[in-house]
């Protein structure tokens, strides 16, 4: 049967359309909507941008309809330099890092200038309101059109020191992430909140002294509730006594480990080196007591940080604290509140655009330092409970934890604990 016409013709470059390149709007539309992507991820830039400013007051985080209508965050920080009002919001414009060399230690939450512009390309509006300790009291109302740049800076306002900005109907240019968020609200809602709960608990109890942080939510037609309200202690107990009160302290306690990590033999032979000096890694924070009900029955509130950087930690850091504990406590999971501290250059924070996924080098020999290590705190509170219990009419003598050192690795260690007795009712010993 003869081919028609249609069926003969074979594609060419002309059919496919020649290669060019993609104009700069559709550039930064594109771009934009990876650095955003959800509704805690807006949120998490602003929240950022005012701890990197120095703010010792984050007055509200304030939702409208619970982020559909508006975002706003209002804070005490620096503020906006007049001379720093036509860049603020350009893609790629930082105060962070100049080259990227300096992206091994950078210390602040943000550095790759892409948040505020973003958010202009994501909604239908961004505004800023500004002073700098030198305007103050009198502010200075920045509106800035889909591409960051500024499209107003005419109109004044009675302001203090410090800048607020709002952010409106997040998504409405992508309309199947807009109906996506507007179909899942509270559940996106829910997702927002419990992020800022984890800056409440470190970034805000470490940075800048102590940092004030209030978050409220109005809906359509409701009157505004507060959702969560910390004191600007720095430390993380007072955050937790703010955020869950003062009972969810009875049955924590502090987590302080200092460990050394050695570079896996994978790393040293794409580095082409013999050896190299093992990395020093402390863990900061707060752990669920060894103790039965003293864990809870899901991992709700576990948060983990780099160098004070809210993260992802992957199911892997996670799952060590859990498996450890689970060998103690089944079926609970304890409260985790845990701050690796290391340097920066253990870690590349340059790995997401919303930089919640970060590396670490050498993580496998982390996670078996750090099993060791969290065991050892275990089974030091698992004996000072059975030595409590030697005047209530229990025996307990002792036991030993020892750990396997493969020839394999410098740091593939494995627990083993050796319990050499246990504790038993008096005159009952399960043994005849």
């Amino acid at each position: 049967m003869a081919r028609s016409s249609h069926d003969s013709e074979e594609p060419t470059a002309l059919s496919q359309g020649s290669i060019r390149a993609i104009d700069g709007h559709s550039v930064h539309r594109i771009t934009s909507g990876q650095v955003v992507i959800d509704l805690q991820t807006a949120v998490k830039e602003l929240v950022e941008n005012s701890l990197d400013a120095g703010a010792t007051n984050i007055a509200e985080v304030r939702f409208l309809n619970y982020g559909l209508k508006t975002i706003e965050v209002v804070d005490n920080g620096c503020g906006i330099a007049p001379k720093d009002y036509e860049s603020v919001a350009l893609k790629h414009h930082t105060s962070k890092l100049a080259a990227f060399e300096d992206l091994s230690t950078v210390l602040t939450f943000g550095f790759r200038g892409e948040a505020l512009s973003s958010l202009c390309a994501l909604s239908d509006g961004v505004t800023l309101t500004t002073a700098t300790v030198n305007e103050a009291p009198m502010g200075t109302i920045l509106e800035m059109d889909r591409n960051g740049k500024l499209r107003n800076s005419n109109s004044k306002i009675a302001r203090q020191r410090g800048t607020t900005v709002a952010v409106s109907s997040i998504f409405k240019p992508l309309p199947v992430r807009r109906k996506e968020l507007e179909r899942n609200v509270k559940r996106e809602f829910g997702k927002a909140l419990n992020l800022l709960y984890a800056y409440a608990l470190v970034p805000c109890a470490s940075e800048n002294r102590g940092v004030r942080l209030a978050v409220s939510n109005q809906p359509e037609g409701g009157r505004k509730t507060v959702q969560l309200k910390t004191n600007g202690i720095p430390s993380v107990k007072a955050s937790v006594t703010a955020l869950w009160g003062t009972k969810a302290l009875d049955n924590v306690v502090d987590l302080d480990l200092s460990f050394d990590v050695h570079t896996e033999k994978s790393v040293l032979r794409r580095l082409e080196q013999e050896s190299a000096d093992a990395t020093p890694v402390k863990v900061r924070g707060l752990i669920s007591k060894f103790a039965v009900g003293a864990g809870r029955t899901g991992s709700d509130r576990q948060y983990f940080y780099i160098n004070g950087r809210p993260c992802n930690p992957g199911k892997v850091i996670q799952k060590a604290f859990n498996e450890v504990y689970k060998s103690f406590s089944a079926g609970q999971f304890p409260l985790i509140v845990a701050d690796f501290i290391l340097p920066t250059r253990a870690c590349d924070v340059n790995v997401s655009p919303d930089k919640r996924t970060i590396f670490l080098h050498s993580e496998q020999n982390l996670i078996q330092a750090l099993k060791v290590q969290t065991m050892l705190i275990f089974l030091y509170s698992f004996s000072h409970a059975f030595k409590d219990s030697i005047g209530r009419g229990f025996c307990f003598v002792s036991f030993d934890v020892r750990c396997w050192q493969s020839t394999n690795a410098a740091t593939d260690i494995a627990p083993f604990v050796y319990v050499k007795n246990f504790a038993y009712p008096k005159g009952k010993h399960p043994i005849r």
